[in-house]
Formats: C-alpha cells, sequence, structure tokens
C-alpha cells in the first residue's frame, strides 16, 4: 500500500476503485466444543469471516494488489443450548516489504494480538452486515480489528496517518460500552483488551511511537537493501523514539510490549552490521529489561 500523499488519498477515499484493502486467512480450532454437531453448526464461520474482511471496502482507497496479509485463529472454547459462544482469537497482520518502488514478496510482522474475550450469538444462515452505526457483537469485533490493522498499515508509510482509522476503531470501542460485552472490551488495567490497546494508541504520551514505525518501516525496511547505511540509521532513530517512550510511560505499556516480543529477533537481524549496533543494544536492554538477554546477546 505505497501511496504518496497518502494524506491526500484519504481525503480522496471514496473513489470509484474496485480493489479491497485486506488479504484475511481464518483458522477455525473448534475441538473444545462438546460434540460433534456443535462443531458442525459453525462450519460455515470461516468463509463468512473471510467474506466479511476481505469483501468490504474498508477504505475506499485502490491498494492496487497490495493487500494487507492478515491471519485469524479463532479457537472455540464454549456453547449454550441457545448458541452463545466465547472464544478467544489471535490475530496477525503483516506490513510487505517495498524495493524499488515495488510491493515484494517480503513481510514484517505490524500487528499481533491474542485477544481472549470473544463472545456472541451465532445462527446458523445469519448475515454479516457492516454497520458504522450499531453495535453487533460479532460484526464489530472484526471491524474493530480491521480498522486496528489499517491503523498500524498506514502509520507505517506516514507518519499519523493512522488516525482516522483509530477514530472509527474508537466509535466501535465506546458502542460496545453498554453492551452485553462491555466487560471484554475494556478489560482490566494493565492486561490486554481492545480498549486499552486503543488508548495507549490515541494517547498524546504514544505519539513518538507512531511515529517510530514511519522511521522504521517506510525510511528502514523498505530502503534496507537499496541504501543500507541510511536505512540503519533511520530503524536507529525509531528505536530510539520507542525506548525514550517506553523509559517515560507510567506503567507497563501493551504496545510497545508487543512491539519488542515481536521484534526483538528482527532487530537483530537488521542491524547486522550497523557501526552503533553494541550502543542500541544497550539502550534497549535498559529500557526493556525483560528482553534484555536477547539484546545483550545480538550487541556483537
Amino acid at each position: 500500500m505505497k501511496i504518496t500523499l497518502i494524506v491526500c488519498a484519504l481525503v480522496l477515499a471514496y473513489s470509484t476503485a474496485h480493489a479491497q484493502e485486506l488479504q484475511v486467512t481464518v483458522n477455525v480450532n473448534a475441538e473444545q466444543l462438546p460434540s460433534p454437531s456443535d462443531r458442525e453448526y459453525i462450519a460455515d464461520f470461516k468463509q463468512k469471516v473471510e467474506a466479511y474482511m476481505n469483501e468490504y471496502r474498508w477504505t475506499g482507497i485502490d491498494f492496487r494488489g497490495d493487500k494487507i496479509p492478515v491471519s485469524m485463529e479463532i479457537f472455540f472454547l464454549s456453547v449454550t443450548s441457545s448458541k452463545e459462544y466465547t472464544a478467544q482469537v489471535a490475530i496477525s497482520s503483516q506490513r510487505r516489504i517495498w524495493e524499488n518502488d515495488r510491493p515484494t514478496q517480503r513481510t514484517s510482522i505490524l500487528l499481533r494480538v491474542l485477544d481472549r474475550r470473544w463472545s456472541f450469538t451465532y445462527i446458523q444462515g445469519m448475515p454479516f452486515t457492516h454497520d458504522d452505526f450499531t453495535y453487533d457483537p460479532i460484526t464489530s469485533f472484526l471491524d474493530f480489528y480491521a480498522y486496528m490493522i489499517l491503523a498500524f498499515d498506514f502509520d507505517s508509510y506516514e507518519p499519523m496517518a493512522g488516525t482516522p482509522f483509530y477514530s472509527k476503531a474508537l466509535n466501535i470501542s465506546q458502542r460496545a460500552q453498554s453492551s452485553a460485552q462491555a466487560r471484554e472490551w475494556s478489560g482490566n488495567p494493565n492486561e490486554y483488551s481492545r480498549a486499552n490497546l486503543l488508548s495507549e494508541c490515541m494517547n498524546a504520551t504514544y505519539e513518538p511511537f507512531r511515529k517510530a514505525l514511519f522511521l522504521y518501516y517506510y525510511q528502514g525496511l523498505d530502503y534496507l537493501r537499496t541504501e543500507k547505511e541510511v536505512a540503519q540509521e533511520d530503524i536507529a532513530r525509531g528505536l530510539k523514539m520507542i525506548a525514550q517512550v517506553l523509559e517515560r510511560a507510567p506503567t507497563k505499556s501493551l504496545l510497545i510490549t508487543m512491539f519488542f516480543e515481536q521484534k526483538k529477533d528482527e532487530i537483530c537481524q537488521v542491524l547486522d552490521g550497523y557501526p552503533k549496533k553494541a550502543e542500541i543494544m544497550k539502550l534497549l536492554a535498559s529500557a526493556d529489561p525483560a528482553r534484555a538477554e536477547s539484546y545483550n546477546r545480538c550487541a556483537f
């Protein structure tokens, strides 16, 4: 989704283009449901989620075939006689790496979450209908993560360009607060929940983190093979910004903890040969002591 002047593109959001933005692959695990008939009842759930996520126009912008790769692993945990389900969902989105102004087949993880609380009623044959103004336990959950994925992706191409999508996700989260699922949206302090993650993403304290995504991906990974020295400098600048945010954060940051957990090995690889690599690793080990051993191994 390498779009020059992305902000202008957002202004023209309702274009006549027809390509969708997400390439979602869903896997369903229903082994914990008590009977074969319970598992058979949701046999079409995978296809319905994929169709909903992949066929809806989330932005109106033509991605020209450069869709965002997304995987969803849905683990069904329980079901009642009235078809009320609980599930956990692992969601992962990738950022395509560009080279010479073209997307390659190489990708880098951009967002990965495990949402442990998803409850809803599912009746076979029920339609999945997008509605920006009405809360629905299934489609609002899917809409929320679609917008979060887009927000992270847009931020990685232009600083703060994901803001309109965070705003859409916020609208969904706010509507959910008056629903039967309100608690699973808000969660407890210092633990993962949709509202907690979104709160950090929209908090001014974490703006440097969002701006650092642009340095890490667009200025860094996209030019790593063609302009390695400059790209590594920008990656290092981005990591310094993130480390500074982590040191100033008043509480444990879900957002940055997730970033370093999924990036610690990649950081070591992309800074291979960088003259100030040891300095960066020392900084990261200090700011993120939970992964200090990984950074210390990578310093040399």
